[in-house]
């Protein structure tokens, strides 16, 4: 694959006040890349410079080979969706989808305008809608509207911001499975912005984990999990995410607070550290809570009938776990947790960064 949009060394500033720092991104054609990170993190400035509604302070972007820093939004060939609804109040729900293929731009025929209108309202669900004003519309139904008006057009590549966050938890498990069914039959190419965990997986064939305008780890959600490149990665992304634990290397050994024995440091591979601080990242699902191994207490509780979640409170750190079946066990209790073999991470305990590397080559 080629990248559809490439961007290289972007730089965006408000006031002084950095947005993006020199950030690295490649969309590949044909592919739906999640934009994951809290709010502030650059997502919007990202998106804004991509299709050209900002104008930045440097770096390059690329669409489709083509070198379009510079040029104006009109002459970029995508289409962007905002968090808010942006429809026109004047005209009805067929009307708005339509507007953009109306425009002296593109000037479809009126025959092919309706074919693309009926379909694509009939993927999002919305075809009894058609000839509704837009104001009676409930916010779901209007969001729906919104992403039908930018999926009508077949641009280069559709930027989504944040597209689904008003929505409830039912409309946007369904609104993301029709945005990949128009994926699969349509071949689009997407960079989908989201604070969403859930929501990113759900729909990205890979993705960019962005904070304080800086991209800290690009690739599919295994890759990540088998190598989270910082800790704030760890923190971002799992459900439950990453369980922490203060730690320091000492004497051969890795020293956990409040851990009985120090753990064998050659299960981290090769260290880029020397004796001191670190933090230990754990993803929960490689800790085993039994009989055996270093003594917590359940701070928290959350039945969910099928499975339990809990916190637990240790010497070293908190952290979630879920539990499979209707294992009881209550707030308060005394729990035993077991760190898997093999499992865990490194990280320096100031930056962040990654520090042991386990399976990688000097």
């Amino acid at each position: 694959m080629s990248a559809m949009l490439d961007i290289r060394g972007l730089k965006k500033a408000y006031r002084r006040k950095a947005a993006l720092r020199g950030i690295d991104l490649a969309v590949e054609e044909h592919e739906i890349l999640a934009l994951l990170g809290p709010t502030g993190a650059g997502k919007s400035s990202t998106l804004l410079a991509a299709a050209g509604l900002v104008e930045p302070d440097a770096g390059t972007i690329r669409l489709a080979g083509r070198d379009v820093t510079g040029a104006e939004a009109s002459s970029r060939d995508v289409s962007i969706v905002f968090e808010g609804f942006n429809l026109l109040p004047v005209l009805n729900v067929r009307d708005n989808i339509a507007f953009a293929l109306r425009s002296p731009k593109y000037r479809e025929a009126e025959a092919e305008i309706a074919r693309r209108v009926g379909r694509t309202a009939e993927l999002l669900r919305i075809a009894h809608l058609l000839d509704r004003d837009t104001g009676t519309l409930s916010g779901g139904e209007r969001q729906r509207v919104s992403i039908a008006r930018a999926l009508v057009r077949r641009p280069l590549l559709y930027l989504l911001d944040e597209p689904l966050s008003a929505l409830d938890l039912k409309l946007r498990e369904g609104l993301r499975a029709e945005l990949r069914q128009i994926h699969r039959e349509h071949g689009t190419t997407m960079l989908y912005a989201t604070h969403d965990y859930h929501g990113a997986i759900a729909i990205a064939d890979r993705i960019a984990i962005i904070d304080e305008g800086r991209i800290l780890q690009t690739g599919t959600i295994e890759a990540i999990y088998a190598r989270p490149a910082e800790a704030f990665v760890g923190r971002l992304v799992g459900s439950p995410s990453m369980a922490f634990f203060e730690a320091e290397l000492r004497d051969g050994g890795l020293l956990v607070k409040g851990f009985g024995a120090p753990l064998a440091l050659s299960r981290f591979g090769r260290l880029a550290a020397a004796n001191g601080p670190v933090t230990l990242g754990v993803w929960p699902e490689d800790i085993v809570v039994g009989e055996e191994g270093e003594p917590g207490r359940v701070y928290a509780v959350d039945n969910r009938g099928y499975e339990v979640a809990i916190q637990i409170e240790t010497p070293a750190g908190s952290f979630r776990k879920v539990l499979e079946g209707r294992r009881p066990v209550g707030q308060g209790d005394t729990i035993r947790v077991r760190i898997g073999e093999g499992a865990g991470f490194l990280f320096d305990a100031t930056s962040g960064a990654r520090v042991s590397h386990q399976g990688e080559r000097a």
